[in-house]
């Protein structure tokens, strides 16, 4: 049950801090992978590069909540 508590909780603070539905959420950050590649003894690191909007969106997920 506590899961669920917590599952709601995250989904509630992803819509508060980035004012997107957890559907469009989920849908657009779904598109981004990060890839590691080992190629010998290098490690190459491939990604698609975030829209504006969507880093934005995490960057305001990631910052503290202030008291109001």
């Amino acid at each position: 049950m506590s899961i669920v508590f917590a599952a709601l909780a995250l989904t509630r603070h992803i819509e508060t801090a980035t004012g997107m539905s957890i559907n469009r959420f989920v849908t657009t950050t779904r598109r981004y992978r990060e890839v590691i590649i080992e190629a010998g003894e290098q490690l190459i690191t491939a990604a698609d590069p975030l829209p504006e909007d969507l880093h934005a969106a995490i960057h305001s997920i990631s910052q503290p909540r202030r008291a109001h």
